[in-house]
C-alpha cells in the first residue's frame, strides 16, 4: 500500500513554499502527498507539481489580515493579543475541516507548518503521527541563550549575559502564559493546551520538529530531543519568466518581502533617495507580490526599477548586493548565494535574523534605507572580499532537506505504529 503524507500550511509564501520542497521529496520517494492550504495558493502548488486541497475555512481576507497588520506588532502584548484573537477565530473551523478530510482518508503522517496549529489538533484527535516544520528554529522556547522576539539580542558573555537571558526568557514565557489565560475559553474549546505534562509547547509535534535553518547560523542553546536542522530553503514554486533587469552594474536588489504593507509604503521613495546618494549603482525594488509577477518593471524612476515580484533564488546571481528586511526567505537566499547584504528589520522574527546575520559577519544592520550612513555601508559591503559569505554558502550546500525529512518521516511512521 502506498503511504500517504498530508502537508498543511497557511497560504503565505514563507510558510507554504518550504513545505512544498518536502512534499516534492516525498512524492519522488513514492509517497502519495497532498497539500492543504488556502485557495489563493492553488496555482502555486500545482506549479510545484503537487496535489492540493483548498480549505474553505482559510478565507483569504481573514487569513491575510492576520499577517498584514497595519502597523508593527513587535513584542507589544496588546497587539499580540489582537493577533492571537484573529488566529483563534480560524482555529476550530480549520481543525474541523481537516478532521473531515482526514477521517475519510487518514494520512500515515501529517506534516504541519509551525503556525498551522489546527493540523496538529486534528492529528492528535485522530491519533495520527505528525511533524512540525519550523521557520525559524529560534521560535522554540528554552532557558538558555539569547531570548527571541525581544528586538534581536546577541550573545552576551559572563554572568550579566546569563542573567539577561534568563530574564528575557522569563518575560517571553510570561507573555505567552498571560495570553493563554486571556483566551483560555477559546483554547479549551479547540482542545489546545499551552504546555504538555513534560513542559513542551503543545502547538509543536511531540514526535519530531524540523527547522528550515542552519545550525551554524544559530546561537548556542539546547535543542529538543526530536529536533533536527533541515538546512536552508528559499525557492519559489511559481513558474515565472526571467526578470528583465537593468543592464547597469553594480546592481542592488531591495525587498521587504511578501507581507507588511505598512513597511513597504515608502520603499520605492526611500530607494530612490538612496540611489541619489549612490549614483554608481542601479537598484531593483521587489514589491513581493508573486500573483502580479511580470518580466517587465511596473515603473522606472531613474536608476530605480520597480517590479511586482523578483524570485530570489532564480535572480540573486544577477545582483551584487541586497537590501532586505530579514525575513527567513531572503535571509537564506542571500546566505546560499553568498551575497553581501544590508538588513533593515521591520517586525516579528526579522530582528532576530538580523542579529544572527550581523553576529556571524554576513550582513550589516541599518535603521533606514535613505541615510548617508546606509549609502556608505552599501559601498563598503559591495567591495568587501567574500570571507564568511563564501564559507556559509559552502556549508549551506552540505544540507539535504529532502533526505533529512524522509529519514525522519520513516522513523515517525514506524515509531507510532500507524497502519
Amino acid at each position: 500500500m502506498t503511504r500517504y503524507i498530508a502537508f498543511a500550511a497557511p497560504p503565505f509564501a514563507g510558510h507554504l513554499n518550504p513545505l512544498l520542497t518536502l512534499a516534492k521529496a516525498a512524492q519522488m520517494a513514492g509517497y502519495r502527498v497532498q497539500e492543504f492550504t488556502g485557495a489563493e495558493k492553488i496555482s502555486a502548488v500545482h506549479d510545484a507539481g503537487l496535489s492540493v486541497q483548498a480549505l474553505k475555512s482559510l478565507d483569504q481576507n481573514a487569513v491575510t489580515s492576520i499577517a498584514n497588520e497595519s502597523r508593527r506588532v513587535g513584542s507589544n502584548p496588546f497587539r499580540l493579543a489582537i493577533q492571537m484573537r484573529q488566529s483563534l477565530r480560524l482555529l476550530v473551523p480549520a481543525r474541523d475541516e481537516l478532521l473531515a478530510h482526514w477521517r475519510d482518508d487518514p494520512p500515515d503522517l501529517i506534516v504541519s507548518d509551525f503556525v498551522a496549529v489546527p493540523a496538529g489538533l486534528a492529528a492528535d484527535q485522530l491519533g495520527l503521527p505528525w511533524i512540525t516544520v519550523l521557520v525559524p528554529a529560534f521560535v522554540l522556547e528554552t532557558t538558555q541563550g539569547p531570548p527571541s522576539y525581544l528586538g534581536g539580542l546577541k550573545p552576551m558573555p559572563g554572568l550579566l549575559g546569563r542573567v539577561r537571558d534568563r530574564a528575557g526568557w522569563w518575560l517571553v514565557k510570561t507573555v505567552k502564559d498571560a495570553l493563554a489565560q486571556i483566551y483560555a475559553k477559546e483554547l479549551t474549546a479547540a482542545g489546545l493546551k499551552r504546555l504538555r505534562a513534560d513542559g513542551s509547547e503543545a502547538i509543536y509535534s511531540p514526535h519530531a520538529q524540523l527547522a528550515f535553518a542552519m545550525k551554524e547560523l544559530e546561537f548556542e542553546r539546547p535543542w529538543p530531543t526530536h529536533f533536527r536542522f533541515l538546512g536552508p530553503e528559499a525557492r519559489n514554486p511559481e513558474i515565472l519568466p526571467p526578470t528583465q533587469l537593468p543592464e547597469a552594474r553594480p546592481r542592488v536588489l531591495v525587498t521587504f518581502g511578501t507581507h507588511l504593507p505598512w513597511a513597504k509604503a515608502g520603499l520605492v521613495a526611500e530607494t530612490e533617495a538612496l540611489s541619489a546618494r549612490v549614483p554608481e549603482a542601479s537598484f531593483v525594488v521587489s514589491l513581493g507580490d508573486p500573483a502580479a509577477a511580470s518580466p517587465e518593471p511596473i515603473e522606472v524612476r531613474g536608476r530605480v526599477s520597480v517590479f511586482a515580484f523578483v524570485p530570489y533564488m532564480a535572480e540573486l546571481e544577477h545582483f551584487d548586493a541586497v537590501i532586505h528586511h530579514g525575513g527567513a526567505g531572503i535571509v537564506y537566499a542571500v546566505v546560499m548565494a553568498g551575497k553581501p547584504s544590508l538588513v533593515c528589520p521591520q517586525d516579528y522574527d526579522q530582528f532576530d535574523y538580523a542579529a544572527r546575520l550581523e553576529y556571524f559577519g554576513l550582513a550589516t544592520r541599518i535603521k533606514r534605507l535613505d541615510s548617508a550612513k546606509t549609502a556608505d555601508t552599501l559601498r563598503e559591503i559591495s567591495k568587501a572580499p567574500p570571507g564568511a559569505l563564501a564559507d556559509f554558502a559552502a556549508v549551506a550546500r552540505t544540507y539535504d532537506p529532502g533526505g533529512i525529512f524522509l529519514e525522519t518521516a520513516k522513523r515517525v511512521i514506524a515509531g507510532t505504529g500507524n497502519r
